[in-house]
């Protein structure tokens, strides 16, 4: 049999039963204390009731007698996660809420912990915190409407801080890891000699994993704009498969590494009609261990809604790249991109982006001109257990004054057709994250063979489903 805890009483009763304890629920603390006895289970529905009519204060006393009686009685921490921060004391419930969550033996436990822990965070103003907590109590969610009510609690909570996150893994196996050649020989159009490639520049079959983190800091923000620091970190690491070594033997993984760091700044304003988002950005990135280029990129962009259901976008974009290394030099790029986005009532959507990019350089190998088009197709309803979207594009890039030696006559032009079927596992979700299987292909046709090329991949990735 339990023994009994000794808890305050806030008004004189003659009654030491459990009707007394409930009946103090809505009384005053005006009178003098005493202490009456109650078992631990009725001092455990004593402090529910409490908090659940909202006397905190008389249900962190009860919870606080309880856990004098036993540090891990689960009741009480869960009853202390909900009415510490109540009374101003996030930190107090937010710790209670964690202990509850490690002693929770069920999900549905856990999911009332997590989602207790991450208020309490929230009340803190650890807006990052509570988010884990949030991700831990969707993957502890009983039922499809607790799942999506911690998910909308998620995305609200997102709105509050000012600390963006977003974090992208992926893993694909490819036929052509390095962008490389389908032949070994190097025929162009126009001039009457054949090269022959090295080993690495030809296509080279492997794996290659991708790892990119991206962070904003809100400076700056009100109903109508944000102001953020930005930061991003990428990296791609490659590995090479036994065929690959054969075509290229001195070849090895870190050969087609590359990595990336950004640090910059963007603006999100409404205006009347549309969103505007400047931003401007500097940046650095190496390939096979070596330093390549520091870069320094701005972003001009309007976004404007044409009717409910279409949204069209034009961006303008210009970067200035500082190549590194003993041959160094500038080239400057300006691109310019429209896109327009059409939501159907069954909720499909269809996107058609056209872009123009030229870039301005002193090597004449550097120097192009290129025009690109890509249509996209998404799915508002699962086809069986997949999510599925697709898209379909092609891109045209003339090198006017390429050179081998000698001047390619009318120049290098490369013609690139792309395509995608991606494919979100929804049954496989966990905490908010769901896996992303893409398959890719691509054909480039060129007049100088160095460039022609094809690749298919299968990329495997997780995303945020929140």
């Amino acid at each position: 049999m339990d023994n009994p805890v000794r808890i305050p009483s806030v008004h004189r009763s003659i009654h030491r039963n459990l009707a007394a304890a409930t009946l103090l629920v809505g009384l005053t603390t005006s009178s003098p204390a005493e202490t009456f006895h109650l078992s631990l289970e009725d001092g455990r529905i004593a402090a529910r009731q409490a908090v659940l009519s909202g006397q905190f204060e008389l249900a962190r006393d009860f919870a606080q007698a309880l856990l004098n009686a036993n540090t891990d009685d689960r009741a009480a921490l869960i009853v202390l996660a909900a009415a510490q921060p109540q009374l101003g004391s996030g930190r107090e419930g937010r710790l209670a809420g964690a202990r509850a969550y490690r002693l929770s033996d069920t999900p549905e436990d856990r999911y009332e912990a997590a989602r207790l822990t991450a208020l309490a965070a929230a009340n803190e103003e650890r807006y990052t915190l509570s988010q884990v907590w949030l991700r831990r109590a969707a993957a502890n969610a009983p039922d499809d409407r607790a799942y999506r009510q911690t998910q909308t609690d998620y995305r609200g909570i997102r709105r509050l801080n000012p600390l963006s996150v977003s974090l992208g893994f992926s893993i694909a196996p490819s036929n052509n890891v390095n962008g490389g050649s389908e032949t070994e020989l190097n025929i162009i159009d126009g001039l009457p000699f054949v090269g022959v490639l090295s080993g690495d520049a030809q296509a080279l079959p492997g794996v290659s994993a991708t790892a990119d983190v991206r962070l904003a800091y809100a400076i700056s923000r009100g109903p109508a704009h944000r102001t953020s620091v930005t930061g991003r970190a990428y990296a791609r690491a490659v590995w090479l498969s036994d065929a690959a070594h054969e075509t290229s033997p001195t070849s090895e993984n870190s050969d087609f590494g590359s990595q990336r760091l950004e640090l910059g700044l963007r603006d999100e304003r409404r205006l009347a009609e549309g969103f505007v988002t400047t931003q401007a950005t500097v940046g650095s990135s190496w390939f096979g261990g070596v330093h390549k280029t520091n870069y320094i990129n701005g972003i001009l962009s309007y976004g404007q809604a044409l009717t409910p259901q279409t949204r069209a976008e034009v961006t303008s974009e210009v970067q200035r790249t500082d190549l590194q290394g003993r041959s160094r030099r500038s080239n400057l790029r300006r691109t310019l991109s429209t896109k327009l986005a059409y939501r159907a009532e069954s909720g499909n959507r269809t996107t058609l982006q056209l872009s123009h990019e030229e870039q301005i350089s002193d090597s004449p190998n550097e120097r192009y001109e290129a025009v690109t088009a890509r249509l996209s197709y998404a799915f508002a309803d699962p086809v069986g257990p997949f999510q599925l979207s697709a898209s379909l594009g092609a891109s045209r890039t003339h090198y006017a004054d390429y050179r081998i030696i000698f001047k390619v006559p009318d120049g290098r032009t490369d013609t690139r057709w792309f395509g995608s079927l991606s494919a979100v596992v929804d049954t496989l979700e966990y905490a908010g994250f769901v896996p992303v299987a893409t398959l890719g292909v691509q054909d480039t046709q060129s007049n100088v063979s160095r460039f022609q090329t094809s690749e298919y991949s299968l990329n495997i990735g997780i995303r945020s489903s929140f």
